[in-house]
C-alpha cells in the first residue's frame, strides 16, 4: 500500500533560520501565549520550537480523532514536558507536547491556548524562521 499526499495537504517553504531565544518561564505562565510574547518582544514574526523542558501545573491537549476534535486533560501538579515541537506565530501558534502525570502515564496532542500554565519553571528555546 502505497500513501499519496496531494498538494493540497502539503506545502514547502523556503527560508534560513535566524536568532535563537532561550527563555525561562516563571510559575503560572502559559506555554502558548509566552511563547508568542518572547517572539514579539524580539521582533521575531515566526519561530521554531527547538526544544523545551520542564513542568506544567495541569495540562490540556487536543488532537483529531475519527468523529472530529477531542480533548484530554492531564490532572497535575507537576506534568511533565518530555518533548515538545510547533511553530510560534501570533495567534497561529501550534505546539506538540508530550507529557507525563505524577505516575508515569503518557500524553500526546497539541497544547491548548491559555491551559497550559508553568508549574515551577519550563525552559524553552525558540528559533527565528525567515522564509524567503
Amino acid at each position: 500500500m502505497s500513501a499519496v499526499i496531494s498538494e493540497q495537504e502539503s506545502s514547502v517553504q523556503s527560508g534560513k533560520l535566524g536568532r535563537l531565544v532561550v527563555a525561562r518561564l516563571k510559575p503560572n505562565e502559559d506555554l502558548v501565549e509566552s511563547a508568542e510574547a518572547l517572539c514579539a518582544a524580539h521582533g521575531i514574526h515566526t519561530a521554531v520550537v527547538r526544544g523545551g523542558l520542564g513542568s506544567l501545573i495541569d495540562a490540556r491537549l487536543q488532537y483529531l480523532g475519527r468523529s472530529g476534535m477531542k480533548t484530554i486533560e492531564v490532572a497535575g501538579p507537576g506534568v511533565e514536558i518530555l518533548s515538545i515541537s510547533g511553530e510560534v506565530r501570533a495567534g497561529e501558534t501550534q505546539l506538540q507536547a508530550v507529557v507525563a502525570d505524577a505516575d508515569g502515564k503518557l500524553y500526546a496532542g497539541r497544547m491548548e491556548r491559555g491551559h497550559n500554565l508553568s508549574f515551577i519553571t519550563i525552559e524553552l528555546t525558540l528559533q527565528e524562521w525567515l522564509p524567503d
